[in-house]
């Protein structure tokens, strides 16, 4: 590339059809590094496929990132309701509570903290282009997640351990345990169903702040970027 103007960008792969998270920053990155320069990528570059290959790698990250999370979030609530041992204690202490808590949202902060640094990216037509379909992947990846969670630990509470069905289910494992260890296990089953509810309240709030974390870190570190190049135009 020599100058300014029209260019081409070539790909061992299949240009703009990322299979992953990094190849899909990696496009974009490279994207932003052509039309940073002053080049111009053609609008039809980035065609169907390679708008829907970015909200696939975008849907699967906030899907699956999420589930993790989701799945984590009854113990670490356990945990700090003491009804889960932790580090061999039922007794947590507050360093326990805030491990079990971080573990809880590790996955989806640190997807989130990650989606949030594109907002550096977010300046010509492509570049632009393709974070949104990654990032609307994302936001439907999540919102499914947190659909499924809700739905799932509601009907866990209400329905997998309501009492009398939860008492049938363990009386016919009387062949494979003692009554007394049936009976510990239905008391704790009973004690530990709360935290059903609180994980599916949890699992809602924790999604929307995720998401409210890129959304707002694109949109303030684009801005700034826009008014740096500003700066730089004024400059020359």
């Amino acid at each position: 590339m020599s100058g300014k103007g029209d260019v081409f960008l070539g790909s061992t792969a299949y240009p703009g059809k990322p299979k992953g998270l990094l190849d899909a920053v990696s496009e974009i990155q490279q994207y932003y590094v052509v039309e940073r320069s002053g080049s111009t990528i053609p609008d039809d570059f980035l065609t169907f496929g390679g708008k829907l290959a970015f909200f696939e790698v975008g849907f699967k990250s906030g899907f699956v990132s999420g589930l993790i999370a989701a799945c984590l979030t009854p113990f670490a609530i356990g945990v700090i309701e003491k009804y889960i041992p932790i580090f061999g204690s039922t007794d947590p202490s507050l360093f326990d509570r805030i491990f079990a808590f971080v573990l809880a949202l590790s996955f989806s902060a640190g997807y989130a903290f990650f989606f949030a640094h594109l907002g550096k990216y977010y300046i010509g037509g492509i570049s632009t282009a393709a974070i949104r379909n990654l990032i609307s992947g994302v936001i439907a990846g999540a919102l499914l997640k947190m659909l499924m969670a809700f739905i799932g630990f509601h009907f866990a509470y209400f329905v997998l351990l309501e009492p009398d069905r939860l008492a049938g289910w363990l009386l016919k494992l009387q062949w494979l345990a003692k009554y007394d260890a049936l009976n510990a296990t239905y008391q704790w089953l009973l004690d530990f169903r709360p935290v059903l509810l609180i994980s599916a309240y949890f699992v809602v709030f924790t999604t929307l702040f995720t998401l409210a974390v890129p959304l707002a870190g694109i949109f303030l570190v684009s801005r700034k970027m826009k008014r740096l190049m500003e700066q730089e135009a004024t400059w020359k």
